[in-house]
């Protein structure tokens, strides 16, 4: 089962505050939800800006990280924090970067249990909802191009469709949309059932990846909205879905095509994409029957990709040196919006982030515009959390900023 919206929020919401903490100090200033993210630049030197205590008589004193301290003192943390994936029983990878001086990768578990093959730096993983970001970037690219608008509505994608005229392309993108989510129970006071209750058994493995997108937009384009669109916050994997159809309509390529030519290739993103390779984690320790999300075609644009730690660290420096993206398009993204969202990120405190789980798999991305700080986390396992891992490395790293 993927994680429920509720869930993911009040995921993410712990998380964000921990690792806006970490990562900018004691701000008062808190997010409203969750998988992930903030935005603000932030000096090359020094954590950001924040409030410091005061007297009349003392002076501000703007909190930076002891960088030096950190730097003598980093065998000792590095081992501290393989200890700590090794308590938690986390499996996966872990990337943690701070400052210039203070990078940590930690591995665990398997990839491959069978062949006995050790996950590693290298080894891929299903990442989710990170996906969204790239989703996002595909949008922004084909705005600068002039083949979409974000103020039009779908009516121009969907004439058909009866709330279409009510909708845009940026309520999609910053979860506004009302819609109902495909994945998840999406918080609806009388629901308590799960979408894939109604369609697991219309979206099959037998399927082709084009007919069960076709259950999929079905079934969206059948349901009430949760609320007038644009009008409060609500996440929905189904605002992507969509997203990665209007990249079809206005490229005329593949979703994935789209990605994989305009984003992966330019970056030398060689180890990502939407096709499993023996490079792919096999998920393990499953204690809910999500096995359908994995059907062809129904991660899709929400969902979908695979990536590793090297290839994301690729994918970060693209976004935040306008590789990707232009500088505008990349402040539109991460400029927050209700519940914190800005386009396919969260933003908190200067910390740009989104969180993923989908069938056996976790994950983590955020960091900082730039790239002082950066967590990454993916995991092949159903019990492994991301927020284990990095709530401790917090913790251990606190008294190193002041």
């Amino acid at each position: 089962m993927v994680n429920t919206a509720k869930t993911f929020l009040c995921f993410f919401l712990v998380l964000i505050v921990s690792v806006s903490i970490l990562l900018t100090g004691c701000n008062n200033d808190k997010k409203n939800s969750t998988p992930a993210t903030q935005s603000s630049t932030q000096a090359q030197t020094q954590a950001p800006t924040t409030v410091s205590v005061s007297t009349e008589d003392t002076p501000e004193k703007e909190k930076t990280w002891n960088y030096a301290r950190l730097k003598l003192d980093a065998d000792d943390i590095k081992s501290d924090f393989n200890s700590i994936i090794k308590n938690k029983k986390f499996r996966g990878t872990v990337y943690f970067k701070l400052g210039n001086d203070f990078e940590f990768i930690g591995t665990n578990g398997f990839a491959n249990k069978d062949k006995h093959r050790s996950n590693s730096t290298n080894t891929c993983y299903r990442v989710a909802s990170i996906t969204k970001q790239f989703t996002a970037a595909a949008i922004m690219q084909l705005t600068e191009q002039g083949k979409i608008n974000l103020d039009d509505t779908i009516d121009k994608y969907y004439p058909s469709y009866k709330y279409a005229d009510k909708i845009t392309v940026k309520s999609l993108l910053n979860m506004t949309s009302g819609l109902k989510d495909y994945m998840n129970s999406d918080g609806d006071i009388n629901d308590g059932i799960y979408t894939y209750d109604h369609l697991e058994y219309k979206v099959t493995a037998d399927n082709s990846a084009k007919e069960n997108k076709k259950e999929i937009m079905d079934w969206i384009f059948s349901q009430e909205l949760n609320f007038e669109p644009d009008s409060q916050f609500m996440y929905s994997n189904s605002s992507y879905y969509l997203l990665g159809d209007i990249i079809e309509k206005t490229s005329g390529k593949s979703y994935e095509d789209y990605i994989t030519v305009n984003i992966l290739k330019p970056l030398g993103m060689k180890s990502s994409g939407f096709k499993a390779t023996d490079k792919l984690a096999i998920g393990y320790q499953d204690i809910y029957d999500s096995e359908w999300t994995l059907y062809p075609g129904v991660c899709y644009s929400a969902a979908g990709l695979i990536s590793n730690v090297p290839d994301l660290l690729k994918w970060i420096d693209g976004l935040c040196s306008y590789t990707v993206v232009s500088e505008d398009s990349f402040e539109q993204m991460t400029t927050p919006y209700k519940g914190g969202y800005g386009y396919g990120l969260f933003i908190s405190n200067g910390t740009i982030a989104h969180d993923g789980k989908i069938d056996m798999y976790n994950s983590l991305i955020a960091f900082t515009k730039n790239q002082e700080q950066i967590s990454i986390v993916l995991s092949n396992y159903a019990q492994s959390d991301p927020s284990n891992i990095i709530r401790p490395f917090i913790e251990k790293l606190t008294p190193y900023y002041g």
